[in-house]
């Protein structure tokens, strides 16, 4: 495996924790290490009862609390992410990071400085990360000595320096930069860092070995979102999805779109939802519907609902509306 479970920490943890049923859970990303992780817990704690949730869970905002209580585990051990900014389970958990044990190579970092060098002639760099890659952030800012590398600090103190999550981008946002760098896989994060901070930013990707320039790819999605948000602009009728995870579920904002979206004169429903798709938005959907804004994930928009057949907007486009300023793309909140 590639990255590191701390077996040893999550034994010593069940066992000062007298738990006897564990419940493990997952991210997607990791769900295919699950069993091999089982297999050697058991060789430690033979007489531990372990199950594996299989249910989605997309960060530490979402702690398989329900699941936990209806189970009758007496511990969650919760991987791949650290605790939520604006949440902390009531259930007793353990997080346990799941640090990568991949590295950035020299022949990574010369290409990255000169896609740094020729490109943008940058001088200011900020360096962010993932969770996952959040230990290689000081050894990339030690080979970027021809550059002023800044790191930013997080907006929770159980998060690292330069860590952000994918709702959170308080780590890039603290800084001023000519460019920014995320290490990271996938899109997922650093198209955030993109849409947050409106500078360009490139993927440093320690699976791939490849650096990534995705200022373009936000353009593209940024054109996409101003689009949604011109439309919306001439709603009447607005429906605000609350989450009800229990991470997720913000009812102070909810409070806020509420009072208002009136003040401005549209008509205001509240929906309430667990795990938002197109075919939920196409259940409640009707012809006197004219947008709707998520305050569960703001990724929901971006990612998975961005060809609904109307507005689907995040928090920050909804603030962008109803200030009547749309120069400043607002991302997340």
């Amino acid at each position: 495996m590639n990255y590191n479970f701390e077996i040893e920490k999550t034994i010593n943890e069940i066992k000062n924790r007298g738990a006897k049923r564990v419940l493990l859970q997952f991210p997607e990303g990791l769900k295919p290490f699950s069993l091999q992780v089982v297999e050697q817990l058991k060789e430690k704690l033979p007489n531990i009862e372990f199950l594996i949730s299989t249910e989605p869970s997309w960060g530490a905002c979402d702690i398989a609390e329900d699941e936990a209580t209806t189970l009758k585990v007496d511990l969650i051990i919760h991987y791949g992410h650290t605790p939520y900014t604006w949440y902390y389970p009531k259930f007793p958990t353990v997080f346990i990071e799941v640090r990568s044990n991949l590295y950035i190579s020299d022949q990574q970092v010369a290409n990255l400085k000169s896609l740094l060098e020729e490109k943008y002639k940058a001088r200011r760099v900020s360096i962010t990360s993932t969770i996952q890659h959040v230990h290689l952030i000081k050894q990339l800012a030690t080979k970027l000595q021809e550059f002023d590398v800044v790191v930013g600090k997080p907006s929770s103190p159980f998060m690292y320096d330069g860590q952000i999550l994918g709702c959170d981008y308080k780590a890039a946002l603290n800084v001023e930069a000519d460019v920014y760098l995320n290490i990271s896989g996938g899109l997922f994060h650093a198209l955030g860092v993109g849409l947050a901070t409106g500078k360009p930013v490139i993927k440093v990707d320690p699976y791939t070995e490849r650096n990534e320039d995705l200022t373009s790819e936000v353009y593209k999605i940024l054109k996409v979102r101003y689009g949604k948000i011109l439309k919306a602009l001439d709603a009447k009728t607005w429906v605000i999805i609350q989450g009800v995870k229990t991470g997720q579920n913000r009812p102070l904002m909810v409070k806020y779109f509420e009072k208002k979206l009136k003040e401005r004169g549209y008509k205001v429903f509240v929906v309430t939802n667990r795990s938002l798709s197109k075919d939920t938005l196409r259940n409640v959907d009707n012809d006197e519907i004219d947008t709707f804004v998520v305050t569960s994930c703001p990724r929901l928009p971006i990612d998975d609902l961005y060809d609904y057949e109307k507005p689907v907007l995040t928090p920050g486009e909804a603030k962008m509306i109803i200030a009547g300023n749309l120069d400043k793309y607002i991302f997340p909140w």
